[in-house]
C-alpha cells in the first residue's frame, strides 16, 4: 500500500510542478486550444504550422503524384512470380478487365513426382474459384496441397502487386 500511496503522492507533485513551469511561460497568443481547457491529451503533426489558406486542400502535394490506388487494377495479364517448394515450382498468370480479377491460370504446377502433379492438379481449380471470388491472395490452404496453396497464393499476390503498380504485365 505504501508504493501506491508514495506513486500517487509522486505523480500529485510532478502534476504541481508542470503547472508552476507552464504558470512561468508567457502566454500563448490566439484562443487556447481545446486540450488545454478539457486536459485532453491531443496529437499533432510534427512540422510547419497547420494553418491553411481559404480553400487549400490539406495535402501539400499535386494531386495523384505518387499516389496508387490499391483497389485498382490495371487491365492486361500480369505474371506471378515463380514460388519454389519441395515438390516444384508454382506459379500464375492474372487476366484483368475493367480493373477486376477474371481469370486466373495456373501457369507452373509441381511436376517433380507423381504425388505432386495429382496435388496440383486438385488443388489449382479450388484456388482458382477462391481467387475470382474474392478478388484477392487472400486463400484457404486446400487441405492435403499446403505447399502448393502457398506457392499459389505468394504467386498470385505478386501478380496482383504487379498490377496494382502498373508494371508492365506479359
Amino acid at each position: 500500500m505504501r508504493r501506491i500511496g508514495f506513486a500517487v503522492l509522486g505523480t500529485g507533485v510532478l502534476t504541481a510542478v508542470l503547472v508552476a513551469v507552464k504558470s512561468q511561460l508567457p502566454p500563448a497568443t490566439g484562443p487556447a486550444p481545446a486540450a488545454a481547457v478539457t486536459g485532453a491529451t491531443t496529437s499533432r503533426p510534427a512540422g510547419p504550422s497547420t494553418a491553411r489558406a481559404p480553400g487549400a486542400t490539406a495535402t501539400s502535394r499535386a494531386p495523384g503524384v505518387g499516389v496508387v490506388d490499391p483497389s485498382r487494377m490495371m487491365d492486361g495479364s500480369h505474371l506471378g512470380a515463380v514460388v519454389t517448394n519441395p515438390f516444384g515450382p508454382v506459379q500464375v498468370r492474372i487476366d484483368v478487365r475493367g480493373g477486376r480479377l477474371v481469370d486466373v491460370v495456373a501457369v507452373q504446377l509441381p511436376t517433380a513426382a507423381a504425388r505432386g502433379i495429382e496435388i496440383g492438379m486438385r488443388a489449382a481449380p479450388v484456388l482458382r474459384e477462391q481467387a475470382l471470388q474474392r478478388q484477392s491472395a487472400d486463400l484457404d490452404t486446400v487441405s492435403g496441397a499446403t505447399y502448393t496453396s502457398d506457392g499459389y497464393r505468394r504467386s498470385l499476390q505478386s501478380a496482383l502487386d504487379a498490377a496494382r503498380t502498373g508494371r508492365p504485365g506479359t
